[in-house]
């Protein structure tokens, strides 16, 4: 008999494959589902496969229930993701320049009141 679902329940669910806007999973009793890329964290997601990876277990939130009984589902309740989002909001100053001055130069004049407002927002939170 399968087993019944409903929205709100958190199940625990394998992932069968990653494509680049979700990941597919499993619930123990066969039942498939979409992690879709949104649903990952709070934060923009670049790519799934920093977060998720084939044969991984987690335990998800379910969001809806089509009609042909397939979940969609979220990870944005599951305590290791909120906490991964933690540590990327807790990045470097170091961390934050590389990541967003790749392309293009502008003096230290120019970005040291960005960097002094980032700085104090950080200090308030």
């Amino acid at each position: 008999m399968a087993k019944k679902y409903r929205v709100g329940q958190f199940v625990k669910v394998k992932v069968t494959g990653i494509q680049s806007y979700g990941a597919f999973v499993k619930t123990p009793d066969n039942r498939d589902g979409l992690i879709h890329i949104s649903e990952v964290m709070n934060d923009y997601v670049h790519d799934v496969n920093q977060y998720l990876s084939k044969g991984q277990i987690v335990k998800a939130k379910i969001v809806s229930i089509d009609e042909d009984g397939k979940l969609s589902l979220s990870l944005k309740e599951n305590e290791y993701f909120k906490n991964e989002e933690k540590k990327r909001d807790k990045r470097s100053v170091l961390e934050k320049i590389r990541e967003t001055e790749k392309y293009g130069f502008q003096s230290i004049e120019e970005r040291m009141p960005a960097w002094i407002d980032d700085a104090i927002a950080r200090m308030n939170e």
